[in-house]
């Protein structure tokens, strides 16, 4: 009985460890369990957190544009918000006048819209609306007065073009009488039967009119037309042909050289071709500016049949000649004026248009000429005609009067759109 008792103590404080062990374990356990599940969970969200992608800086972009009529660099530029130069770079344009129209252009440093970076925003869940709408009231805000019109105000009305240059009326060296004007007509249609394009005119003179000189300007952005403002029509409509270095402009020309093939560019124009036919063959123009003159001293006979000669030939190619008046004196007596008076008479005589800047030169001081040589008309680079001084040099306003010319006669023949 003793020995019993005693295995039964034995056995019983067996038990009570293995109780004890187990009870440990299952502490153990749970203890393992509780810390596992935040730790899964933390997990979970943070692969399921979206991974979001720093975008960098916006970039420009190009475009293509295709040049229009009557467009340039610079009008492109300002239409695009960019510059003449990034655009010039970024297509390899060395000369930042000779754009045609139908040309395709890169536009450089064109702004990209770019979206906003995502951030982490927790989803929310709509609320969904009541079943009945609230009623939305909308209060009127009354209306004040209305302005009342003066029936007696005197409108404002834009200021029209003037009429005169240097107080010289349009039409007192603009010279297209009615017989001119019947005649430029019919020499512009045979000129169009021989293929002339209406968008070209040609220069042919001395060194008067050589680069970067005559109208050379009208060729860039670098100008301000100020009142003559309705000139842009005309320069639109003849783009290029301002800043063309022309075949029958040489320095030191003559009246009786206009057939000689001494002065005729060797490159460009054939063996037995003077230098104005090969102008007309190479740039086949609808108008030509004849200024020529101061070279031709004391044969004013001679003069006078060479001219009538190079008109007669500029006729029978379909070319409208524009006969243009000097403002030197070089050919003898400056009140007998032989030369004016012989280019006027020849304009006469052929119904062709006069270009008279003669009269328009004596409102300049020294006649607009330079007086470091005699003979050079002033160099006016600005061209800004919204400045008195560009009315006293000779070169702006030679430059300005063979415009208003030229856009009388693009009216005249029905050419303006």
């Amino acid at each position: 009985m003793q020995r019993w008792q005693g295995l039964s103590a034995i056995g019983l404080l067996i038990a009570l460890l293995m109780l004890s062990g187990c009870a440990n374990q299952g502490a153990a356990a749970g203890n393992q369990t509780r810390s596992a599940v935040p730790a899964t969970a933390a997990a979970t969200r943070m692969a399921a957190r979206p991974t979001v992608a720093k975008s960098g800086p916006a970039t420009g972009m190009s475009i293509i544009h295709t040049v229009q009529e009557g467009e340039n660099l610079y009008r492109i530029a300002r239409k695009y918000g960019t510059s003449v130069q990034a655009i010039a770079q970024a297509n390899n344009i060395s000369d930042v006048t000779s754009i045609t129209v139908g040309q395709k252009i890169a536009i450089p440093n064109i702004q990209a819209t770019t979206e906003p970076e995502p951030t982490d925003t927790p989803t929310l869940t709509p609320t969904p609306l009541p079943a009945t709408a609230t009623p939305i009231v909308v209060t009127a805000t009354p209306v004040g007065p209305r302005p009342t019109i003066d029936p007696n105000a005197t409108p404002t009305l834009t200021p029209p073009p003037p009429d005169n240059v240097n107080g010289i009326k349009l039409d007192q060296f603009v010279i297209l009488p009615p017989a001119v004007q019947e005649n430029v007509k019919q020499i512009f249609a045979k000129g169009q039967t021989l293929g002339n394009n209406a968008q070209r005119f040609s220069k042919v003179g001395d060194s008067i009119i050589e680069q970067p000189h005559y109208m050379v300007k009208f060729d860039t952005p670098d100008y301000n037309l100020g009142q003559y403002a309705y000139l842009q029509d005309v320069l639109n409509y003849y783009r290029g042909s301002y800043g063309r270095d022309s075949l029958a402009v040489r320095r030191g020309l003559h009246s009786w050289s206009w057939n000689n093939p001494t002065w005729a560019d060797k490159d460009q124009c054939l063996p037995d071709e003077g230098p104005i036919a090969c102008e007309y063959r190479v740039n086949k123009p609808s108008v030509s500016f004849i200024v020529l003159g101061s070279n031709d001293v004391g044969v004013p006979e001679y003069f006078r049949k060479s001219m009538e000669e190079l008109v007669q030939f500029t006729i029978d190619q379909g070319v409208i000649p524009i006969i243009v008046t000097k403002a030197d004196r070089h050919e003898g007596d400056p009140d007998k004026n032989i030369n004016n008076t012989i280019l006027k008479e020849t304009a006469a005589k052929f119904n062709v248009p006069l270009l008279d800047f003669d009269a328009v030169a004596g409102t300049m001081p020294n006649r607009g000429i330079d007086p470091a040589d005699g003979t050079h008309l002033m160099f006016y680079y600005a061209h800004d005609y919204s400045v008195p001084v560009a009315f006293t040099k000779g070169h702006g306003v030679h430059d300005l009067t063979s415009v208003i010319t030229l856009d009388k006669l693009w009216r005249l023949l029905g050419l303006k759109p």
